[in-house]
C-alpha cells in the first residue's frame, strides 16, 4: 500500500507568484534556513498545519539562502518567521518558534475573516 504523507511544499522564486500571490486560497509560508536549529520545530508545526488544514489553506516552506530576494521583499530579518497571505497580501507574520496554537488562531481568523 502507498502511504501518503501531507506535508508542506518548498516554494521557489519561479513558482512564488502562482503559488502565493495567485492562490484562491490562504497561504502559509515558512521562512527558514537549513542552519537554523528552531527551524525544525517549526517545520514539524508547518506540517501537521498542511495536514489538518488541506484543502483549507496551502502551506510552503522557503529556504531563505536559496531566495534571499523574496526574504528581503517581506522584511523578514530573522528566521523562522511565518508568513499568513490571503487574497495575495501579506496578513500575519510570526517570527520566532511559538507554540501551534498562535500559528492556528491566525490561520483560524484568516479563514473567518473570509467567510463574512
Amino acid at each position: 500500500s502507498i502511504l501518503f504523507v501531507c506535508t508542506a511544499e518548498t516554494i521557489t522564486a519561479c513558482s512564488w507568484n502562482e503559488y502565493v500571490i495567485c492562490s484562491d486560497i490562504p497561504v502559509l509560508i515558512e521562512f527558514w534556513a537549513s542552519w537554523c536549529g528552531p527551524c525544525r520545530m517549526v517545520h514539524r508545526i508547518v506540517d501537521e498545519i498542511a495536514q489538518e488544514y488541506a484543502g483549507t489553506i496551502k502551506c510552503y516552506k522557503l529556504d531563505t539562502d536559496d531566495y534571499p530576494q523574496i526574504a528581503t521583499s517581506y522584511s523578514i530579518e530573522r528566521i523562522p518567521t511565518v508568513l499568513l497571505f490571503k487574497d495575495g497580501e501579506k496578513v500575519h507574520s510570526i517570527t520566532g518558534t511559538l507554540p501551534k496554537a498562535v500559528y492556528v488562531r491566525a490561520i483560524e481568523k484568516s479563514i473567518s475573516d473570509s467567510d463574512q
